[in-house]
């Protein structure tokens, strides 16, 4: 099956799938996450931004793999992984600039740990979607 031919939602459901779940999760154990001193706050904006970078990239993954150029297909691919480091890095570097010394190392490394949950999904769906082209 052409990936053209496939609706937008099956690319984008595992990354909104992941998004629900982990937000839900952090609702849940809110109380048990701030007793052990890990900033849900930090950790659930974190996973709003990691969504929305996430989402965007692969919609430039998505737009890679039906275009038939190999210009285009590099730059968007490039594109995406540019897009997540850099604002990866740039939210990172805002939130400690701005906390300074209150700084959450966990929810920090929690995010972290985030941004490669995102990454395996990304990569999982790409991958799929590659075969079946």
């Amino acid at each position: 099956m052409d990936t053209q031919s496939q609706p937008a939602k099956t690319i984008f459901l595992p990354i909104i799938g992941l998004f629900v779940f982990v937000s839900s999760l952090l609702w849940l154990f809110k109380p048990q996450l701030d007793g052990n001193g890990i900033n849900t706050t930090v950790l659930l904006a974190g996973n709003v931004f990691l969504f929305v970078l996430f989402m965007i990239s692969t919609w430039l993954q998505r737009n890679a793999m039906m275009d038939k150029s190999t210009q285009i297909f590099l730059r968007n691919v490039y594109g995406g992984i540019l897009l997540k480091l850099f604002g990866g890095a740039t939210a990172a570097f805002i939130y400690i600039y701005i906390a300074r010394d209150n700084v959450n190392k966990p929810a920090l490394f929690g995010t972290m740990f985030l941004y490669m949950l995102y990454t395996i999904i990304e990569l999982r769906v790409v991958l799929k979607k590659t075969k079946s082209s």
